[in-house]
């Protein structure tokens, strides 16, 4: 296994783009379904990494740098996600699932998020809710067999409530799943 693959790996800069289909955002009462494409971006230590794969340490640290993601759906209209500019996230991980042996492994991508849905929400940006309410969004594929991940199904560990960045509190709308494909294959 190489770093190959791995956007400015001498640097430790990963990038990885992704899609998702029939993600299910909550407005109100209203469940609506809607197609994503973006990217994610991760600082990580190469050195790190190459101890990984040599089976040397179990886990490798993900410092998110940058999270986007625009999305579409009948009548909710576009969506974008980016990264909380004010909020940092929890390092993100690849863990072996048995110390020594890099494979099998699960992946946890942990973000703060700002979100947009102006045809339902129009001039209002919306974040998860700050912890334990339920805290950073997690996207986790426990059954990682590559590094970097091809083709893979990330899904978030449980629903991520949102509320207005400017009036904390009430939960306006909720991403029931983000069921999303990293580094698909290229047509």
């Amino acid at each position: 296994m190489s770093l190959s693959g791995i956007t400015g790996s001498t640097s430790g800069l990963f990038s990885c783009g992704h899609f998702g289909q029939g993600v299910e955002v909550i407005v109100g009462p209203t469940s609506y379904l809607a197609d994503f494409h973006g990217h994610f971006s991760f600082l990580l230590d190469p050195n790190v990494l190459s101890q990984f794969l040599s089976g040397a340490v179990s886990l490798v640290p993900l410092l998110l740098q940058e999270h986007v993601s625009d999305g579409i759906g009948n009548i909710i209209g576009p969506i974008t996600i980016r990264k909380d500019p004010d909020r940092e996230p929890p390092q993100s991980t690849l863990t072996a699932i048995v110390p020594g042996v890099p494979f099998p492994a699960i992946q946890d991508i942990i973000s703060n998020i700002h979100v947009t849905i102006p045809n339902l929400l129009p001039g209002i940006t919306l974040r998860n809710k700050i912890p334990p309410n339920p805290g950073p969004a997690i996207l986790r594929n426990s059954n990682v067999t590559n590094f970097p991940p091809q083709n893979d199904v990330y899904s978030l560990v449980e629903p991520m409530e949102l509320e207005d960045v400017n009036n904390p509190g009430p939960v306006l709308a909720t991403i029931q799943s983000f069921p999303i494909t990293v580094n698909p294959p290229t047509p």
